[in-house]
This record gives structure tokens, sequence and C-alpha cells, in this order.
């Protein structure tokens, strides 16, 4: 193992979501619907190369990560509702995916949070159209 990947394990440092209690039945229906978003964004097929994406990110921990693919193996989603694409998932996907991960650490996410971030998507877009000229 090379020095930077040592170093990188020993500053391991909590997940954003270690884990989704069993005891919670809002907590598993919230996993259960961000995998369904999830399924629905990139395909059934893809959804643990995002859950490893966000595992690698530290974003979950190993046993919501292990939780969450054992409730995707009883996941079905109408091939009909997935939207076409790469099977990738774009920024916005992704802060959906964090939003879903502090939902189920039980923080509240209040209609002003939503606001303020689609704002703030909003101005990043803009500001992309025109630096880049698209």
């Amino acid at each position: 193992m090379d020095a930077m990947a040592s170093t990188i394990l020993e500053i391991h440092k909590p997940a954003k979501l270690e884990d989704i209690p069993d005891n919670d039945p809002i907590a598993i229906i919230m996993a259960l619907k961000w995998l369904e978003y999830l399924c629905e964004r990139v395909g059934s097929e893809n959804v643990p190369d995002v859950l490893e994406f966000y595992y690698m990110l530290g974003w979950l921990g190993d046993k919501a990560l292990t939780k969450l693919l054992k409730f995707l193996k009883g996941i079905k989603v109408d091939e009909e509702n997935v939207v076409e694409g790469s099977g990738k998932l774009n920024i916005a996907d992704h802060i959906i995916s964090l939003l879903f991960i502090e939902r189920l650490n039980g923080k509240q996410i209040s209609a002003g949070l939503l606001d303020k971030i689609e704002w703030e998507l909003r101005k990043i877009k803009k500001g992309a159209e025109q630096f880049y000229g698209i």
C-alpha cells in the first residue's frame, strides 16, 4: 500500500450516514424511496456503483451501504420509469442524494433550505452559461 492510501486509512472519519436504524420505519421508508429515485435515474443495475461512489466519498458507512444493497435486492422499477442516459448522475441528483442522507440522519429538510439550494443551482448554471458561452 502506498503512503497516500495508508494516510487516508489512518484518517478515517465517520461517514455522513453510518447506519439505517432497523427500528425506525420512517428511515426505512426514506431509504427505499431514495433507492427508488436512484433506480429511476440510473437503472437498478447501476445503483450499486452509485452507492459505492458515495461510500468512497465518505457519505455512507459500511453498515449503511450493506443495508442499502440488501434493500436494493427487493426493489423492482419499471424500465419505462428509468430516465434515459448514461447511467450517471448529474450534480442535482447528487445533491438530492445528500438530502436523502441528511434526512436518514434524522435532520429535517425545510422548504426554505430546498429553495435556497435551487437558487444556488440556478446561479451556478447561469454563471457557467455566461463563462462558457453555453
